[in-house]
């Protein structure tokens, strides 16, 4: 079931279809800047982009998609259903190096059976009024 890579010559007409798309998105761009320029040179004012602007655009951004989708290989099905099937949540998730038995709960245990010690009324000193 082993799905065959696309070699890069097969690739290679998608990478150009993609180049293509993306000068069109930056040659659109630059006519953007160029138009509004113009505008300012005219005194006219700046109410939107010409249509071919557009238009160069959506081509643009039609080609570079469909560019970089051709050039994807195939996807591949995940086989890890068998191996987790037996297996628990705990199982999968269980990360040793996680594990760490020197933080400061073991203080705190020894505190709060302090705090218990002395709410019982047992040992400590207390201070008398």
């Amino acid at each position: 079931d082993n799905m065959p890579k696309k070699s890069a010559a097969a690739k290679l007409p998608f990478q150009v279809v993609a180049y293509i798309g993306m000068a069109l998105l930056c040659h659109a761009g630059y006519s953007t800047i160029q138009y509004r320029k113009y505008l300012r040179l005219v005194g006219e004012e700046f109410e939107g982009s010409p249509g071919d602007i557009y238009l160069e655009v959506l081509m643009g951004c039609a080609l570079a998609f469909i560019g970089v989708l051709s050039m994807a290989d195939d996807f591949e099905p995940i086989k890890m259903a068998e191996t987790f099937h037996s297996k628990t949540v705990d199982d999968v998730s269980f990360r040793q190096e996680f594990m760490s038995f020197n933080h400061r709960g073991r203080v705190l245990g020894t505190l709060l059976d302090a705090a218990e010690e002395a709410a019982r009324g047992g040992g400590g000193s207390k201070k008398t009024q």
